[in-house]
């Protein structure tokens, strides 16, 4: 046995099939890539990574497994899917996902032909674990609901230790209260009604951290440099989205800065922090709802054919709407089950909310920001009051 000591949780302990996995080449690339991805450019303590977020997830899950009496098999197999939940991030965690999505049609969660190969299929093997129940249970299948579901076990150890990494105090949480007052009834994972209160702050929680660290526009920004740099570096035939898919953090950036051009700037502006800075910045009730459906790509080209600029020079955000299926969750309330929504009136509030932190952006140069901002302004049928106002504060770019 080994224990490994997280500033989060405390001691984590390892042994038997969890420690082999944690051993393995598939596993200790994590180390190497940022839990945050490009959030220490805004919060310089963000550096913890994908490594430490699996051991405290697998934490959680020993605990709850525990705590449910669920028998060895199922607490094998939960533990071993809260371990490699995330064994499929590409470099920086989801800040390159848009730009490898187009090309590889597949999502972080899905690792079953990871877990099939090398030295951690070998483990797997050797302990009777076949990777397509690793698999159903990382989707949030059958007791796969404990790793991913409305609320898991991922949820709220990131939302724990983002907080304690960036300093911001949102994301502080009830876990342990959480963790006793989780249930299983007719198979499906519920709060019982004395963690109403624990389940509903952990959404609050969510809500906060979204626009403060996880959409907070530097990150946004410096996520979409990195895209785009990315899928040109892709589509110049350089690297392949699967060999960026398997990098580190590290790498990647040593890849785009040999690709030379466009790419190699685009990473030396990150590490500089010569970031573009926003010329649009509005919420959804500002946009035309069609809008949603095109892309990211078309509405630059168009913006940037109006202000007579290179497309290159033009980044454009136009992220998911917001996901409110947390008020879905089931609250145990004597012998029934209800939507969390139902029994907690703040959840209701809180999925409105949500939709309130949606931005949608446009990214340029800071000399070329006034002339894009016209641009789009045209382009996207604003008028200069609702854009202006996103200035104010502009000029600081950390907070």
């Amino acid at each position: 046995m080994t224990e490994v000591r997280d500033p989060v949780h405390g001691y984590v302990k390892l042994e038997g099939l969890a420690l082999e996995i944690a051993n393995t080449p598939q596993m200790q690339r994590l180390r190497w890539i940022k839990q945050l991805g490009l959030a220490n450019l805004v919060y310089p303590g963000a550096n913890h990574t994908r490594f430490e977020h699996s051991l405290g997830a697998y934490h959680m899950a020993f605990h709850l497994t525990d705590h449910l009496g669920l028998d060895e098999d199922d607490r094998l197999l939960v533990g071993a899917a809260a371990l490699l939940h995330d064994v499929g991030h590409g470099p920086l965690s989801h800040a390159t996902e848009s730009a490898l999505a187009p090309f590889l049609r597949t999502e972080h969660e899905s690792v079953i032909e990871i877990l099939k190969k090398g030295e951690l299929g070998e483990v797997l093997d050797r302990h009777g674990l076949k990777p397509t129940d690793i698999q159903s249970f990382i989707h949030g299948q059958g007791k796969g609901q404990i790793v991913s579901g409305e609320i898991d076990v991922d949820r709220m150890d990131y939302l724990i230790r983002d907080a304690h990494y960036t300093g911001v105090a949102y994301g502080v949480i009830d876990r342990l209260r959480l963790l006793q007052k989780m249930t299983l009834h007719q198979g499906q994972l519920a709060v019982e009604a004395g963690g109403v209160q624990a389940a509903t702050s952990l959404l609050i929680s969510r809500l906060l951290m979204h626009p403060a660290v996880y959409y907070h526009h530097v990150c946004r920004i410096s996520e979409c440099m990195i895209s785009s740099g990315i899928r040109r570096m892709i589509e110049d035939g350089i690297s392949s989205a699967a060999k960026v898919k398997e990098m580190d953090d590290i790498q990647l950036f040593t890849a785009l800065e040999i690709a030379d051009g466009y790419p190699a700037e685009m990473a030396s502006r990150i590490r500089s922090r010569k970031l573009f800075k926003r010329a649009v910045y509005v919420d959804l009730e500002s946009l035309e709802p069609s809008l949603q459906r095109v892309s990211e790509k078309i509405i630059a080209q168009e913006i940037a054919a109006e202000a007579g600029m290179d497309p290159g020079s033009i980044l454009v955000d136009n992220p998911p709407l917001p996901d409110s299926s947390e008020g879905n969750f089931p609250a145990l309330v004597g012998e029934e089950t209800r939507p969390l929504r139902m029994v907690s009136p703040l959840v209701s509030i809180l999925e409105r909310a949500q939709r309130a932190t949606w931005r949608f952006g446009v990214y340029a140069p800071a000399e070329l920001r006034d002339d894009v901002a016209k641009a789009a302004r045209r382009c996207l049928n604003l008028k200069k009051s609702t854009v202006q106002h996103t200035f104010s504060d502009i000029h600081n770019d950390y907070l």
